[in-house]
């Protein structure tokens, strides 16, 4: 009981060393064809990975990823269409988003001095 209490304060205290939130949103221009069915949005940074599936037509979608606390970088993502017959589309050509979560202070400067004029 003693490790379970134990591993529940390192967690509460070190939560956020586990990643920060962005919260995103994707916009397109609707696909026209009659037998549209779906939209699927995917992370394309690092490994393929479905962010989430969007029903026709509309053309916008809201989305939260998780990047490393105190980082920065580039997100990639693409958009595919998918039709009645479960049909998807080739990749969109990929969106980016930059982000900087640096919250460090740089070190306080050093060997400051002051002399009279």
């Amino acid at each position: 009981m003693r490790w379970l209490i134990a591993l529940l304060m390192v967690l509460f205290i070190c939560g956020s060393a586990f990643g920060a939130t962005l919260n995103l949103r994707a916009t397109w221009t609707a696909n026209t064809e009659a037998d549209m069915k779906e939209y699927r949005l995917y992370r394309t940074d690092g490994t393929r990975a479905l962010i989430g599936t969007i029903q026709h037509p509309n053309t916008s979608h809201n989305f939260s990823i998780t990047v490393p606390d105190q980082s920065s970088g580039t997100v990639t993502f693409v958009l595919t269409a998918v039709d009645t017959n479960n049909n998807e589309s080739l990749d969109s050509t990929p969106a980016s988003y930059a982000y900087n979560l640096d919250t460090v202070p740089p070190a306080a400067p050093k060997n400051l001095s002051v002399q009279k004029q």
